[in-house]
């Protein structure tokens, strides 16, 4: 085995990467740091990795680990472990290692590189969405080194993935070039930026979700009972404090009105959970709990076998209905747009939906048709609204109408209401948005993978009922619609909340 093959053997991990350079240093060499996703490896990776290498004797590249990549649906299409190794391959790459952070500021600190080098797209940092590159330029400066930019073309690994995915799914592909036409880049993300003026509050049923991950052991002995065992706990903030967690990762000011029960614990919960830039104003009842859902998970299969909930089915007492509406004529007057995030588990009284009505704000609502309110939960509840969100059946029980296209249902649905805008989703086909002349634009869905559908709707109407308080155009509205959509159902329910920088990157990577 040569010297070569020795040390490309493996990937090291970024302390045994650190031990590696301090060597290399010692013998007086000039070390050159690169880092990336590298999704796919392509011939513009090459050339950069050459140029890169010019710029000293020893170069290390570091590669973004899955969890960050960010570059929305179905990336990265090859794992952590598959980029490194071919990266490893190489014959210009000296060392190679997977971070444990979504920029490489802890790798530049640690390893103290003499050079780190960017491509081209780089050069102006104002253009990087995501504001990394600033802050990787400083670290660069803190260890004494500096930075390189190198001058082989371009070439974008998200545009060959995205021409190889027009091969298998020819509608998305032909939307996508129809909004390019009409849409750049640049108004696709002056669009989400709009968002950082906007006064939100949020009103709804607070849930907390519990996930129990189970292993299946088959029938019970003696009862006609399947048995599972418990292998792990998991608990997040859902409901209206999602959607209120959304709006806040898309840089509104945030404000959550909700109901919890009398109980100190579920307070100290979701004060962990939610974070400090979100402004938590809510009722303590001593008649309602705070609404918990337990979902079982069978372990092999990530689906639900069995769902729990802890709620009230009685109506709001007059004192907690009293409380919460003295908070909402406080709120109201310095509010830009309400978010009503209703469950149909109590909190919406007629009363408080009258005062919402009254109001003076944009008012934008969903809501939610489950298992503890079938039939019951419509839109027409709302005497007034302005932006509407349902999912298909959702809007069938309000319309008592099947088998009809989007193109007629949502009008109807619109003019039903009132509301300036709808819009509509259906799963798998994407979604429909009728806008205030009755023109209905179709969106199709992003998600490549479904790994849990709780909490998809909730991040779809956070983004899109904000895409419209600015008066952005349905088909951008539904692009980052679909794409909050697409961000949740690949994970666990909540477990994580939509962000701008993240949304404008899988905005970015869909349109090359």
């Amino acid at each position: 085995m040569t010297d070569r093959q020795a040390q490309n053997s493996l990937v090291l991990n970024l302390e045994q990467l650190a031990d590696v350079v301090a060597l290399q240093r010692n013998a007086g060499k000039t070390i050159v740091l690169c880092h990336g996703v590298f999704d796919l490896l392509h011939p513009g990776h090459i050339e950069h990795l050459v140029e890169a290498k010019s710029h000293g004797d020893v170069l290390l590249v570091t590669v973004t680990p899955d969890k960050y990549v960010n570059k929305g649906p179905g990336r990265p299409v090859f794992n952590e472990t598959h980029r490194a190794a071919m990266l490893n391959a190489l014959t210009v790459v000296d060392f190679v290692a997977i971070t444990e952070s979504p920029t490489a500021i802890d790798a530049i600190k640690l390893l103290k590189p003499n050079v780190y080098v960017k491509g081209p797209d780089y050069v102006d940092a104002s253009t990087d969405v995501s504001g990394n590159i600033a802050r990787e330029q400083e670290a660069v400066a803190s260890v004494g080194g500096c930075i390189q930019f190198t001058e082989a073309p371009t070439m974008s690994s998200s545009k060959i993935i995205n021409s190889i995915d027009a091969t298998k799914n020819s509608h998305l592909a032909n939307w996508l070039t129809e909004f390019r036409k009409q849409h750049s880049e640049v108004d696709v993300t002056t669009a989400l930026k709009q968002l950082a003026d906007l006064k939100v509050l949020v009103i709804g049923e607070a849930i907390i979700d519990e996930y129990v991950l189970c292993e299946a052991l088959g029938k019970s002995s003696k009862d006609p009972v399947l048995a599972f065992r418990e292998l792990s706990y998991e608990r997040q903030i859902g409901g209206s404090l999602a959607i209120a967690a959304h709006c806040a990762g898309l840089g509104a000011q945030v404000t959550a009105l909700f109901y919890i029960g009398d109980n100190g614990l579920d307070e100290d919960f979701i004060r962990s959970r939610v974070s400090s830039n979100i402004s938590l104003e809510f009722v303590k009842s001593k008649s309602m709990p705070t609404i918990i859902k337990r979902r079982y998970v069978d372990s092999l299969t990530e689906s639900r076998v069995f769902e729990t909930y802890i709620m009230s089915d009685e109506p709001v007492s007059e004192v907690d209905e009293s409380n919460l509406r003295d908070k909402m004529k406080t709120l109201l007057p310095v509010s830009d747009i309400v978010l009503v995030a209703d469950y149909g588990h109590g909190l919406l009284s007629e009363s408080v939906i009258q005062d919402l009505a009254k109001s003076n704000n944009l008012l934008a609502v969903n809501t939610q048709s489950n298992a503890g309110n079938r039939g019951y939960n419509t839109i027409s509840r709302y005497p007034r609204v302005d932006f509407v969100c349902l999912n298909g059946s959702e809007m069938g029980l309000e319309l008592r109408r099947k088998h009809l296209s989007m193109t007629d249902l949502v009008p109807q649905l619109r003019s039903r209401t009132g509301a300036r805008r709808a819009i509509v989703t259906e799963g798998a086909r994407g979604l429909a948005c009728c806008d205030e002349t009755g023109t209905v634009v179709h969106v199709p869905a992003f998600a490549q993978t479904v790994k849990d559908r709780v909490g998809a709707g909730d991040a779809l109407f956070a983004v899109t009922a904000l895409l419209f308080a600015t008066d952005t155009p349905s088909d951008i509205t539904g692009l980052f619609g679909n794409l909050a959509g697409a961000a949740l159902v690949g994970e666990l329910g909540n477990r994580s909340h939509i962000s701008a920088a993240n949304l404008m990157r899988h905005a970015s990577a869909l349109l090359k």
